[in-house]
């Protein structure tokens, strides 16, 4: 896929990643609490936290080594994840700005810590805890340092499984583990060595020489009247994901539309590009990342998320324009 798909499947990697603030969770042991309330009562504290470290990903075979920054700056927690091994590339977040950096003419893809993600409980916690169980299952060691190891198990079979190993000391997540329902882990995520309360300036968070910005400067909030390229919609969503953004832009043949989706944890989403031909629609699969391309008339449809294959399959298929949804 070239052009604006591959700008999709580049920035998109934010996912297990950023499409992600810091689940730093100062740890307060108490017996009374549950798993689910320890980590609401600590998300909010944890933001504030300052570090910077190397860490790993392992996703679909491939190894990726990461150094990641945090820090509250100018009144926002900013995060940047510079790749060290294979082609140079960064993800940086600047409160609810995200920016995805590389060489000209990439066609590799950027991946993120999973941090940001964890974040998002924050808000969210009401409609996870419905659809995961949340278990603590005692101390382990990551990164030289004393963890507690969380488990999230999904209630059904359209969502992954999640295991969290949260600093005991600062409360920052040093390990997470994305699950199938059976077999090795999707997704490893680590700190090798991470420095703590570290003093971090705003130019901590400035890119590498040579990246070039690969963010859709043109991307809008969809408002009001809808044109055509946005009269279309999922028949069909999993229990408890509901759209969380929609956003439009020009680009290639016409306007891209996305619509983002969540169940306050996992996350997919759909984009409709126009286009003239049809492509060989088709499936694939990269650790717990997946991607369905699938025909509709005069445009592609493409789902991307940390969903299983299935439902993402079952998702696209599901799309039609709004003409035909009734």
């Amino acid at each position: 896929m070239r052009g604006s798909s591959g700008m999709i499947s580049w920035c998109f990697r934010l996912s297990p990643l950023i499409l992600m603030g810091a689940l730093l969770v100062p740890v307060v042991y108490a017996a009374d609490q549950s798993a689910q309330d320890w980590l609401i009562a600590k998300l909010e504290t944890g933001k504030q936290s300052s570090f910077s470290g190397h860490s790993v990903l392992l996703s679909g075979g491939q190894l990726v080594s990461l150094k990641v920054y945090h820090a509250p700056i100018e009144g926002e927690v900013w995060e940047r994840v510079v790749h060290m091994s294979g082609e140079p590339a960064e993800i940086i977040r600047k409160g609810s700005s995200v920016y995805c950096l590389h060489p000209q003419q990439s066609t590799g893809m950027a991946v993120n810590s999973p941090i940001r993600r964890w974040n998002a409980l924050e808000k969210g916690m009401q409609s996870v805890s419905r659809y995961y169980r949340f278990e603590r299952s005692g101390m382990e060691r990551v990164a030289g340092r004393e963890a507690m190891r969380l488990n999230l198990e999904p209630m059904d079979s359209h969502r992954y499984g999640y295991s969290l190993w949260v600093d005991a000391e600062s409360g920052v997540l040093l390990r997470t583990q994305t699950l199938p329902p059976s077999g090795d882990p999707l997704e490893v995520f680590e700190f090798v060595n991470i420095e703590l309360d570290q003093t971090l300036s705003a130019g901590d968070f400035e890119p590498g020489a040579g990246l070039n910005r690969n963010l859709a400067e043109g991307d809008m909030p969809v408002q009001g009247s809808q044109t055509p390229a946005q009269h279309w919609t999922p028949q069909w969503l999993p229990e408890g994901f509901v759209e969380s953004q929609r956003v439009a832009r020009f680009q290639g043949q016409g306007e891209v539309t996305t619509r983002a989706y969540t169940d306050g944890l996992a996350s997919f989403t759909v984009f409709h590009e126009p286009r003239q031909q049809p492509i060989n629609e088709n499936s694939s699969m990269r650790g717990a990342t997946v991607a369905v391309h699938r025909n509709l008339p005069g445009a592609m449809i493409t789902v991307v998320g940390e969903i299983p294959l299935d439902t993402a399959e079952r998702i696209a298929a599901s799309v039609k324009p709004l003409a035909d949804a009734h």
